[in-house]
């Protein structure tokens, strides 16, 4: 049984944020943001779909003031968690920020801060392949994994940790954002071992198309995919 899911991330789409979301897109199961969206965007999902929003930081940290960061209300902050979305039994979890190039940046992170967060996971994830046959289904980053759909640049390299964290707990999809596309040759997904990586970020409006898609292509259909251990 597939499961659709809305996917957004780094720039608010104008089909997405309408009066008309709930008709056309009222389907989907739950949304999951990739970080860097306002946070109003995110509750105007949550509100006109009345379903769960799950995100994780992007890599612009927004605060409310010098030491309190904000977050969306209503919605499920994925970062460095495990979470299991009760309504359909997905077993979700999530890292934020992209890899450090700038000192002083707290939505950066260095390799060891992306390890320390995926075993502080590790127990939730190992019970959960002992428990259900499987130890995630779905894992939403900001940024992707290194040499999978990143950039050779020292802003959008991808993380090696999450390379690691695919290879041991197989997860079918993992999806990310921070990586902009203006070139329709460019890819949107690679497979990784049992993973299809998703670059959800969709091409920009001054990309290579005169005439864009009427409906967004944000939807996702997932399904829990058990692994041999």
């Amino acid at each position: 049984m597939s499961i659709p899911i809305l996917a957004v991330t780094d720039e608010a789409d104008p089909r997405i944020h309408s009066e008309t979301l709930r008709e056309r897109m009222g389907h989907v199961a739950f949304a999951v943001s990739c970080g860097d969206l306002p946070f109003s965007y995110l509750e105007f999902i949550a509100d006109a779909l009345n379903r769960p929003v799950y995100f994780v930081h992007g890599n612009h940290q927004r605060r409310c003031s010098e030491n309190v960061e904000c977050k969306p209300t209503g919605a499920v902050d994925l970062s460095g968690r495990v979470v299991t979305d009760p309504a359909t039994g997905l077993i979700l979890a999530g890292f934020p920020g992209c890899l450090r190039y700038e000192e002083n940046q707290p939505a950066q992170y260095a390799e060891w801060e992306i390890g320390l967060m995926a075993a502080k996971m590790t127990p939730r994830l190992q019970f959960n392949r002992l428990r259900h046959g499987r130890a995630l289904d779905l894992l939403v980053t900001h940024a992707p994994p290194r040499g999978i759909n990143d950039r050779p640049d020292p802003a959008h390299r991808g993380f090696e940790t999450l390379r690691g964290f695919l290879t041991h707990w197989r997860p079918p999809y993992h999806v990310h954002g921070h990586i902009h596309l203006y070139d329709r040759t460019q890819p949107l997904r690679q497979h990784f071992g049992d993973t299809d990586v998703i670059n959800v970020l969709p091409l920009s409006a001054s990309g290579s198309s005169s005439q864009p898609a009427e409906q967004p292509k944000s939807t996702l259909e997932a399904r829990p995919v058990n692994r041999a251990v």
